[in-house]
């Protein structure tokens, strides 16, 4: 059986327009700092490491004490913990593997926590049982709490990323050091998803541009 089909033009048709998108939750420096000063350990010493590094949270419950290495004052990304399995594996792609500058807020921090835990296990960050913790379970048990005493609106761990990213742009890194920080393969995707701030550079051109109509 056949259909029939009215005369159109093709300029009649017209796609749907793409719907407005949410902005992700991204943690400014001020709520981060209030995060870490306020978490019991090992809640504190994670979102420090998170948020300095800019790690996806699976990369932070991995990192092992031979990840660290302070003579170096670099910080190894080699792994990641699967959210669903908490399983220990690779890292999301071969670019995700790097090595990361570690700050000297940062190398007090781990020494203090490496100090403080047991060392049978080479996992940094392992439960009463030895397992690496549950992503979702330091969020929902413990980092959401938190925000709802400090009145901070909720977010995840990767909305440290995000601030990361953000604070890195605010500060007037390049776009290359934000795609090697975060260790993406495209900078765009840098600066198109973790990029939540305008940058001092883009702020400072429209400002002089505004004094020059203005006078």
């Amino acid at each position: 059986m056949g259909y029939a089909c009215g005369d159109f033009r093709f300029a009649d048709l017209t796609l749907p327009r793409e719907g407005m998108k949410a902005e992700p939750r991204c943690f400014t420096d001020d709520e981060v700092r209030r995060i870490i000063v306020n978490a019991s350990e090992p809640l504190s010493i994670i979102v420090t490491v998170t948020a300095v590094l800019g790690l996806r949270i699976g990369e932070t419950l991995a990192l092992r004490q031979s990840d660290v290495d302070f003579a170096k004052n670099v910080i190894r990304i080699r792994q990641s913990v699967d959210a669903a399995t908490r399983t220990v594996g690779v890292v999301k792609s071969k670019v995700s593997s790097a090595d990361l500058p570690m700050s000297r807020e940062l190398e007090a921090r781990l020494r203090a926590h490496l100090l403080r835990r047991e060392g049978k296990n080479d996992l940094l960050f392992v439960n009463r049982r030895g397992r690496p913790y549950s992503a979702n379970k330091l969020r929902e048990k413990q980092l959401h709490p938190l925000l709802d005493a400090l009145k901070i609106p909720r977010g995840g761990f990767h909305s440290m990323r995000h601030g990361a990213a953000s604070s890195l742009l605010a500060d007037g890194a390049t776009p290359a050091v934000m795609q090697r920080q975060l260790r993406h393969s495209d900078a765009r995707i840098t600066l198109g998803i973790y990029g939540h701030v305008v940058g001092d550079e883009q702020r400072n051109a429209v400002q002089n541009r505004s004094s020059r109509l203005a006078n």
